[in-house]
């Protein structure tokens, strides 16, 4: 299925630093689509610095997602591996270390759900545990 298909989604992480919570979620409006046995999902965010543009691409043991427009980056989950994020934002660029510890990718046509756990690894002293969940939805209710 390589047609695109109007789909709600619902992204939220819950950040944890030591016993500190923090969580971050919103709704938006995008597609998703099939190519090669990969979920892609595209969407837009609002942040302050502005307009972000998203594409989610998502299998069994990897995801990646890539940002562009007032944010810039690339970062790829692998299970069980370390991978470098840079982050390209306004007021200058950012590297930092992503240690995944699990990815689970459920899908149908009209709904799904991905699910990453990792750390976030700032500099040698600073970890944080991310849980990152995305769902969508499509159908006739959009």
């Amino acid at each position: 299925m390589d047609r695109e298909t109007p789909v709600k989604i619902h992204v939220k992480s819950v950040i944890q630093e030591g016993s500190d919570l923090e969580t971050i979620e919103f709704r938006t409006t995008g597609f998703y689509y099939m190519k090669k046995d990969k979920v892609y999902l595209s969407y837009h965010e609002e942040h302050e610095a502005g307009k972000v543009k998203t594409i989610v691409k998502a299998s069994e043991n990897e995801v990646l997602v890539m940002r562009s427009g007032a944010i810039e980056m690339k970062q790829r989950f692998i299970r069980g591996s370390r991978t470098v994020t840079h982050y390209k934002m306004p007021f200058g660029r950012l590297e930092l270390g992503v240690n995944t510890k699990d990815i689970s990718v459920n899908h149908q046509p009209l709904n799904g759900n991905i699910n990453i756990v990792y750390d976030m690894l700032v500099s040698d002293d600073q970890k944080h545990l991310h849980k990152m969940s995305i769902s969508y939805r499509g159908g006739h209710d959009l």
